[in-house]
């Protein structure tokens, strides 16, 4: 059996949104959920996003104390954000 190349974080951008929505499919149906989409609810939609746009990653992130590297979003963004946080 061929294994695949692992994606890493710095690629998380690149995977297919069909890939990422087929994944969703076996998390909702392995949580014996009634659906991934609902009102209010939408894991198809949080997960492509967290997956697809850094930007909003990285907001995501900073909402649950998710720690990250200077690398992913740029030292100098963070610089700017941290200033803004703090003052």
């Amino acid at each position: 059996m061929e294994s695949k190349p692992l994606v890493h974080n710095n690629e998380f951008h690149l995977i297919k949104k069909s890939d990422i929505h087929k994944a969703v499919e076996v998390l909702v149906e392995n949580l014996n959920l009634a659906a991934g989409s609902t009102d209010g609810f939408d894991l198809y939609k949080v997960i492509e996003t967290y997956f697809t746009d850094l930007n909003k990653r990285h907001k995501i992130n900073h909402l649950l104390h998710i720690e990250e590297s200077c690398n992913y979003y740029g030292e100098k963004e963070q610089e700017h954000e941290l200033k803004e946080t703090i003052g």
